[in-house]
């Protein structure tokens, strides 16, 4: 049997039943948003887009690193790594699964309230924290199918979860009968087919476990995948994910999908350590964007340009002086850099002086000798990050000094970090002294505590265990000292 032919048998016939039965049951579901099922249609699709594109990228390397496997003779083409047939699964399950949701949906009458708070935020917890031991087990050729699915999932669930998990969970009945049915049903054309030899799963990066032909892994994937689906689709439809959606309107800003963009770009990393460059570059480009968005909220665009011209002139300027004279950081050079370059100096760096500094000013309440120090902090992570090949054959930059403190960095370089932070911090603040008062939500110097985290685990993952430790301790620490600071100025001024 071709993949083709599995569709033909068990697929297709599924979907056109379901169609069938949804098309037969017209009319607005229970505590709709609207009474049109043009609407509902518009957000199934919606979400099969969604789906489609965000499966693609992960389905492709999966097949890459030959997870699943796919004889030729049973497919009929492939797109990139991946058969067509199984880019037309994205599409057939998530429309399986919606559809049988939708016919559950329109048999209740009532929509009863939102589950308990702690419904919502302990699920998003729970699914957080087994994104974070997805990242884990992506360092273990046997864990390492169960690592790919719940990195790429769960972090997805999580967010879900922290929206309206208590929405999608008022009706607990429904939520998992929507989850495990069409999941059963997958479960067993699945093992199916990896008995007749349509595709097969890597015993190499699978714990070994099977119920039949079927590795949990596998058992795991379509259940993770319809909780996707029920999920994002009964959020979707509710009344009250719209209200909420409304509440949290005004805090929205640009600057906000920035940074989130900077910090999915380095997700990758530890599974493509040779686009590190490629991925480093665009993750600080995409902070300095959420950087010079913030600034324009605060101080309008023609000074946020300012301070953008500032961060970054001044940046490239001390680091092509230095890299060449040794001073104010000590004996280090950009030779071979990987990445784009100015002038010689990888264009991350700049990009990230600007950035970072008008984070680490706003975490220490404007004050620049405060900022100057959690600048140092962030540099005793990307020590250890920025001179690893990763890969690549060649580091970032590389120290040549006789006497190194710390990753081949002597003392020097740490003081020069904090007197040339220091000093722009003060210049941000005499350019835009608004960048010392508070702010309305939301606020920029919380995403500290994300990078707090990321370059830590970053470095642990790409097997710095010790460097990530240290790295951590120097990052709590500044943050600590800058809470504390600010704690202090608040009894004072109170």
């Amino acid at each position: 049997m071709t993949y083709l032919q599995y569709h033909l048998l068990f697929i297709v016939p599924v979907l056109a039943g379901l169609l069938w039965l949804t098309a037969r049951r017209r009319g607005a579901l229970a505590g709709a948003l609207t009474p049109s099922d043009r609407w509902t249609r518009g957000w199934l699709l919606g979400l099969v887009g969604v789906a489609f594109v965000y499966t693609t990228p992960w389905d492709n390397y999966l097949v890459f690193r030959e997870v699943w496997n796919y004889p030729p003779e049973r497919v009929l083409a492939r797109v990139g790594y991946v058969p067509v047939e199984e880019y037309a699964f994205f599409v057939l399950q998530t429309l399986i699964t919606g559809l049988f949701t939708l016919w559950l949906l329109r048999r209740e009458r009532d929509v009863p309230p939102p589950a308990s708070a702690a419904v919502r935020w302990g699920g998003a917890a729970t699914l957080l924290g087994l994104a974070l031991l997805g990242a884990f087990c992506l360092r273990a050729e046997s864990t390492f199918y169960l690592g790919l699915i719940l990195a790429w999932a769960f972090p997805v669930l999580a967010g879900q979860w922290a929206f309206g998990g208590d929405i999608a969970h008022s009706r607990p009945r429904l939520f998992w009968t929507a989850v495990l049915v069409p999941t059963l049903y997958l479960w067993l054309t699945d093992a199916y087919a990896i008995h007749a030899g349509i595709w097969s799963i890597s015993e190499r990066f699978t714990l070994g476990p099977k119920v039949g032909p079927l590795p949990l892994e596998e058992m795991l994937f379509f259940l993770t995948t319809n909780l996707l689906v029920v999920t994002g689709l009964l959020l979707f439809l509710h009344p009250g994910s719209v209200r909420r959606l409304g509440a949290a309107r005004p805090l929205l800003r640009p600057w906000l999908g920035l940074a989130a963009l900077s910090w999915l770009l380095k997700i990758p990393v530890p599974l493509w350590p040779a686009g590190f460059p490629l991925l480093a570059t665009a993750s600080s480009a995409a902070l300095f964007g959420a950087a010079l968005a913030y600034a324009s909220d605060r101080v309008g665009w023609a000074r946020a340009g300012m301070l953008a011209a500032l961060g970054v002139g001044a940046g490239w300027a001390v680091e092509f002086v230095g890299s060449r004279m040794g001073v104010p950081f000590g004996a280090y050079s950009y030779a071979g850099a990987p990445g784009p370059t100015l002038l010689g100096v990888p264009l991350l760096v700049p990009l990230g002086w600007f950035a970072m500094t008008l984070l680490a000013t706003r975490f220490a309440g404007g004050r620049p000798l405060l900022a100057g120090l959690i600048l140092v902090a962030w540099d005793v992570g990307l020590e250890p990050l920025m001179t690893a090949s990763l890969a690549t054959g060649q580091g970032f930059w590389t120290w040549h000094d006789a006497r190194p403190l710390w990753a081949g960095a002597p003392l020097q370089n740490f003081l020069g970090w904090w007197a040339v932070g220091s000093a722009l911090s003060w210049a941000f603040t005499r350019l835009a002294p608004e960048l010392k008062r508070p702010a309305p939500r939301p606020e920029f110097a919380p995403a500290l505590y994300v990078e707090a985290a990321l370059l830590p685990a970053g470095l642990w993952l790409l097997g710095m265990p010790g460097a990530a430790a240290v790295t951590l301790l120097a990052m709590l620490g500044a943050v600590a000292v800058a809470r504390r600071v600010a704690d202090h100025r608040g009894e004072q001024t109170g």
